[in-house]
């Protein structure tokens, strides 16, 4: 079986996450500066299996969406056009940025508590991982 790439759009990082081949749990993969997401998907497409990406939808508590759909929106575009074989598919994103946050505060105290290093921290690649478990939770 094929794996799922999902995706954490922003306007200065984009984080990055897998599934295992069975699409049963997901893991953090990358954080990029959002100049070189281009570059980086053709590598991670080019070595992994994946049909499908899954791209977050930044849905305000109104139902609105951010700005930053736009950007999201030429994103996908460009996607379509360079890998049209790939299916996409959203997922709102919302709470998940606030559920990475609370994570990493709590995961730091306890690194802070074992002087361990905290470079695997990150909040965009935590934010992935989690519209990730839950797009294949279903």
């Amino acid at each position: 079986m094929s794996k799922i790439l999902c995706i954490d759009y922003g306007k200065k990082r984009i984080g990055l996450s897998i599934t295992n081949s069975i699409r049963s749990i997901a893991f953090g993969l990358d954080t990029v500066n959002s100049n070189n997401i281009i570059c980086t998907l053709y590598k991670y497409l080019k070595y992994e299996d994946i049909d499908t990406i899954v791209i977050g939808l930044p849905i305000r508590f109104d139902n609105s969406l951010f700005p930053i759909e736009k950007d999201i929106k030429k994103f996908i575009k460009i996607i379509n056009n360079k890998y049209p074989k790939l299916i996409i598919k959203r997922i709102d994103e919302r709470f998940t940025s606030k559920i990475a946050n609370y994570y990493l505060i709590n995961t730091r105290l306890k690194i802070n508590q074992l002087k361990k290093n905290k470079n695997f921290l990150d909040k965009d690649k935590i934010s992935a991982t989690i519209l990730l478990q839950e797009y294949i939770k279903y």
